[in-house]
């Protein structure tokens, strides 16, 4: 059974706070912004991983919806991680009922897409 550890970015391992509601533009949501430009959106429920994740596209691209919907994958990179609101913490396994989900994306540099 993998450890639970303190909150942190999967890109650049920085120790974050817990999610909080953002109200931004058009979006609203929990989540929260990394110092490396990624950002984090938690679904409480662990099953809505699709809407959480146009939430955290929409985000990442200062809210503007049409360019999220236009991105290619390869130009962004995206971890989803088991989280306890109650602990700030991730990585913990547990019942799928009782598990949230926190999903990481962050935009790549123009010269990363071109590999």
């Amino acid at each position: 059974m993998a450890r639970a550890r303190a909150l942190q970015c999967p890109f650049c391992e920085t120790h974050l706070r817990a999610p909080i509601d953002i109200n931004f533009k058009d979006l609203s949501f929990t989540g929260g912004i990394c110092p490396c430009r990624a950002v984090y959106v938690l679904d409480e429920s662990g099953r809505a991983l699709g809407e959480i994740f146009l939430d955290a596209l929409a985000f990442v691209c200062k809210g503007d919806i049409d360019k999220s919907l236009s991105l290619d994958p390869d130009e962004y990179e995206t971890v989803e991680l088991n989280y306890d609101a109650n602990a700030n913490t991730i990585g913990r396994r547990g019942s799928p009922a009782k598990l949230s989900k926190l999903l990481f994306v962050k935009l790549k540099k123009p010269d990363e897409e071109k590999t």
